[in-house]
């Protein structure tokens, strides 16, 4: 009988069975982890490219510069971005000066006015691994794209 204990306890049998079982949670969870960043990474890009498209859109018909509501349309029927997602900055500058918000004409005389616009995209991203107690530290993220274009 006591050597049927001792042999029991000197089986190694099944052990890596034991060891699998405890390691691959954690390298699951490494993993995931990984793919889900990249995912996010990959959604931040893409905001950056949205207010991109719009730039091009802008920069496709300069000749009449469109008006921000324009700007917004075309982008949100390019990528089904929903518009209050999208903003559209204009104002203008005299003699490298931003001037008060409204302001149609440089009022110094002789003064150079450039026309500036800055188009902005924001959406939110949430973590496919934001598990409560689990993975608390994968919190929904607000990614931003951004572009600024001379319009004249």
């Amino acid at each position: 009988m006591i050597s049927l204990i001792a042999r029991t306890i000197r089986s190694t049998a099944g052990n890596a069975t034991i060891e699998i079982a405890l390691v691959m949670p954690i390298v699951l969870m490494m993993a995931l982890g990984g793919i889900d960043f990249a995912m996010g990474y990959r959604h931040k890009i893409e905001m950056q490219q949205t207010a991109q498209l719009g730039a091009e859109y802008v920069m496709g018909t300069m000749e009449n510069v469109p008006t921000a509501v324009q700007v917004r349309q075309a982008i949100a029927d390019a990528t089904g971005m929903p518009m209050g997602n999208i903003t559209v900055d204009k104002w203008i500058e005299c003699d490298g000066a931003r001037q008060a918000i409204g302001a149609p004409l440089c009022v110094t005389p002789g003064a150079v006015q450039t026309d500036f616009m800055t188009i902005t995209v924001r959406d939110t991203y949430t973590p496919m691994l934001n598990i409560d107690g689990i993975a608390d530290f994968a919190s929904t993220q607000t990614h931003v794209g951004s572009v600024t274009l001379r319009t004249k």
